[in-house]
């Protein structure tokens, strides 16, 4: 019987490392289907809260003691809670509330009203089965010009970055090379990481991102390949080992490399050679037709001004100026060896406000909610900094407006306009959700 695989995440918020139980695929669809039918069925609505530490519960390693230990303070407590439940999320996406409310919204709530809302979310791909992946055929000029197009009409502003990406997969379509390599370089918030999940996403179905901030020791690369003889772990498999096991081909995105500890820069050199390593078992790992992505911020503490794309005058930087300062800071951080072999070192541009913009509406069309102007501009102004660029935005609309919706569904109220979507109102800074009636299931 093969041993369970639990995973490690790290909490920015918690500053701890979080233990998160693995479930099966047939496990995690019968939890997800029984969380379904209880908030289905409940006769009072669910609290979102208590949905929240449910979740908790059922995906924490020993939650027991993690929820004994919370503190009194019921802000404080629910600040921790709140943090662990988007932790669990992130590995588990189904288990979302927004993604639980918006499968009942589809069956169950709106039977009778839920025309447009179904078209809407399913134009805009909210409704992914549990494990189910849309990659594509890379194999045709058509695929890559159809693959260009979608990239370019999720990531705002990047067109440059996208191009480049797109030009040296054409060599890998083409059979002229097996494997790419790339630096992507920037501010954060721009796009690196969500271009580089789309990528991975459209490329194999098979993405898996490195956090290098956690490989900062000189023995912590070995997490990758597994311990060396002698030490603990020797005997288990290693990360690497069951990604390739699964597939030879991956995009692989490790993020903030200029965190890691140089060991791990030596490692990868022969993974950018022939995209192959060897493990701690002496096991040659196959990553040929392979895509390694490095993202950074180096250079950007150079950068005088926060106030790109923002303001006209002596304090504004050009896109030329700060593209030179981040070149030079990248080739005084990283060795000649590393960056002879990547493909490409890929510059993206900060962002202005009217792409700010876009990428909201954007964000809100995977929302059952009518977008206006003054939804955008709170949006705008609560999510957006020119420290973190786009990066919180996801998150101010998930905190901010998609609860909102949330709350709704779980006291099942539904747009009173039958084929209507939900209408937000600004009132005293928060969102509100109004010209809503009961829901009252059909007799037929």
């Amino acid at each position: 019987m093969n041993k369970r695989q639990n995973y490690k995440v790290v909490s920015d918020e918690l500053n701890l490392v979080l233990f998160v139980k693995g479930y099966k695929l047939e496990e995690e669809r019968k939890l997800y289907n029984s969380i379904r039918n209880k908030i289905e069925t409940a006769e009072a609505p669910i609290n979102i809260e208590t949905y929240k530490e449910y979740i908790v519960k059922k995906f924490l390693i020993d939650s027991d003691i993690f929820i004994e230990g919370l503190t009194d303070d019921i802000e404080e407590r629910n600040e921790i809670i709140d943090a662990a439940y988007e932790a669990v999320v992130g590995l588990y996406p189904p288990f979302s509330l927004e993604f639980v409310c918006q499968d009942l919204n589809t069956d169950v709530f709106f039977s009778g009203v839920k025309g447009s809302i179904l078209r809407h979310m399913q134009d805009n791909g909210n409704f992914p089965h549990v494990g189910e992946r849309h990659p594509i055929n890379l194999s045709s000029i058509e695929d890559l010009v159809d693959l260009e197009k979608y990239l370019g009409e999720n990531i705002i502003g990047q067109h440059e970055a996208i191009s480049s990406l797109i030009q040296s997969m054409k060599l890998m379509a083409s059979g002229l090379a097996k494997h790419s390599s790339f630096l992507f370089v920037g501010r954060t918030g721009v796009g690196k990481s969500q271009l580089s999940k789309l990528v991975g996403e459209k490329f194999s179905g098979n993405f898996y991102k490195v956090n290098c901030a956690e490989y900062a020791g000189g023995h912590e690369y070995a997490k990758l390949i597994g311990a060396p003889p002698g030490y603990v772990g020797h005997s288990e498999k290693s990360l690497l080992a069951e990604k390739a096991e699964q597939s030879n081909r991956w995009v692989f995105l490790f993020d903030e490399i200029e965190k890691a500890h140089h060991k791990l820069y030596d490692f990868l050199l022969s993974l950018l050679d022939e995209g192959t390593c060897t493990d701690n078992m002496g096991v040659t790992l196959d990553f040929s037709e392979s895509i390694f992505i490095f993202t950074s911020n180096q250079g950007v503490s150079d950068i005088k001004t926060e106030r790109v794309g923002f303001k006209a005058g002596e304090e504004e930087v050009t896109e030329k100026v700060t593209s030179d300062i981040i070149e030079k800071a990248v080739k005084r951080h990283f060795s000649p060896e590393f960056l002879n072999r990547l493909d490409d070192i890929v510059h993206f541009n900060n962002l202005t406000k009217p792409q700010i913009r876009q990428i909201v509406s954007l964000q809100l069309k995977t929302i059952p909610i009518v977008i206006t102007d003054s939804l955008i501009n709170f949006i705008v102004e609560g999510g957006y900094s020119a420290e973190y660029g786009a990066r919180n935005i996801a998150r101010f609309i998930k905190n901010n407006v998609s609860i909102q919706i949330a709350d709704s569904i779980l006291h099942k109220l539904v747009p009173k306009k039958p084929e209507g979507l939900y209408t937000p109102r600004i009132v005293k800074g928060k969102v509100k959700i109004v010209n809503t009636k009961k829901y009252v299931a059909s007799s037929e």
